[in-house]
């Protein structure tokens, strides 16, 4: 009886493996890339972030995050890098999504945030005026309404973070189509 479990648990861990490597594949097909692994085409070795709003006081949490990311994988450049990301704009807006039918005033609200941005390698335009958003909702108690506003800030940076991965990511998608064969991915 034994030598039965022995075979399965050998069969049950090759399964698993192969599943595993799988899995790998598929997510490299679709273009998911592993964190860390880096958003630039091959032979392109650093990205230059521009940021600018004339009515603002240093960079959104967007713009410092995607300049972190990019330092921490030494892909940071300066201007005249071979490839270059340009924030366009960075908007948050927010509205109530519901009123609490105790007293009409607002118990929760969305919160969301849109980012516009340009991306081009060696001067060629690669991405023109691609839009994200992302929005996400907070509720608000009578008793909490001083505590909301931190709760506010702290998910309008949270959902820039997150922006900062899918501009990441789609940067990348736009890239494995620069080293695609002509009509492959269309």
């Amino acid at each position: 009886m034994t030598g039965h479990v022995s075979l399965f648990a050998t069969l049950y861990r090759h399964a698993a493996r192969a599943g595993a490597v799988l899995a790998l594949f598929a997510l490299a097909g679709c273009g998911f890339h592993l964190q860390g692994a880096s958003p630039l085409p091959d032979g392109i070795s650093s990205m230059h972030v521009s940021y600018n709003d004339n009515y603002r006081v240093g960079d959104p949490p967007l713009v410092t995050t995607l300049k972190e990311r990019l330092r921490r994988q030494h892909l940071l450049g300066d201007i005249g890098a071979p490839a270059e990301l340009d924030i366009v704009s960075v908007n948050n807006s927010q509205h109530i999504a519901s009123v609490s039918p105790v007293n009409g005033d607002a118990a929760e609200y969305a919160l969301t945030t849109q980012v516009v941005f340009n991306y081009s390698v060696n001067d060629v335009e690669q991405l023109s005026g691609e839009t994200l958003s992302t929005t996400r909702y907070y509720t608000v108690s009578d008793t909490q309404r001083l505590s909301s506003e931190g709760q506010r800030g702290q998910t309008l940076t949270q959902m820039q973070r997150d922006l900062a991965n899918l501009i990441l990511a789609r940067i990348a998608r736009a890239n494995d189509k620069l080293g695609a064969p002509a009509g492959a991915g269309d």
